[in-house]
């Protein structure tokens, strides 16, 4: 019996590389079977590595999972990430990626059964991924000014707000009157943080 070769005979060259490799392999088997049925054996055995190399570069399968369902939606990361790009300021591009996912989670039925999936949506388990630090780092560029328990809260702070905009939306608004409401209220408050930041 011939025993396939570890990473499928393309073994990757960094961390980061692996770790998409295996979220490139799990958006693919959630495409094929499902968020729900997918498991990480079915993960590990597509990408050609042990369940226990997969636990080397994801916390757990909550980890991996979340994002391979982001991954999933259409190209919604990467068309947030170019929008929220072109902002200049990182408190306009933090409430920007706030209001185009707030925008965009009723539309794509990838997230709606991400954010709608009980167990996959909790504030506190959240804020453990990985996935959600790496963004924030991509939003500033790499160079987050905060030191880890601000940047933590910052975080904790804008996901309670898109949790509690999907659980009751309230008022109803078009992206528009939601956008100028957020930047309103959570621009200079962002902004005065991060200038008193040392």
């Amino acid at each position: 019996m011939n025993r396939r070769k570890a990473w499928n005979g393309r073994p990757p060259k960094t961390q980061a590389e692996a770790r998409r490799c295996l979220l490139d392999v799990a958006r693919e088997c959630v495409e094929r079977f499902g968020l729900e049925k997918t498991t990480l054996s079915d993960v590990a055995q597509a990408a050609g590595v042990t369940r226990q190399t997969v636990y080397r570069y994801f916390a757990d399968a909550e980890d991996l999972f979340r994002a391979a369902a982001v991954l999933s939606s259409g190209g919604f990361l990467e068309r947030l990430r170019a929008r929220v790009m072109k902002r200049d300021r990182l408190a306009e591009r933090m409430v920007e990626t706030l209001v185009l996912t707030l925008c965009e989670i009723p539309k794509d039925p990838h997230l709606r059964a991400l954010v709608k999936s009980g167990d996959h949506f909790t504030i506190t388990s959240a804020l453990r991924l990985l996935f959600v630090q790496e963004e924030m780092l991509l939003l500033a560029e790499g160079d987050l000014p905060l030191n880890d328990r601000l940047r933590d809260e910052l975080a904790e702070l804008l996901l309670r707000l898109l949790h509690s905009f999907l659980a009751d939306p309230g008022q109803v608004r078009d992206e528009a009157q939601l956008r100028s409401f957020l930047y309103e209220w959570l621009v200079p408050m962002i902004d005065a943080k991060l200038d008193a930041t040392p």
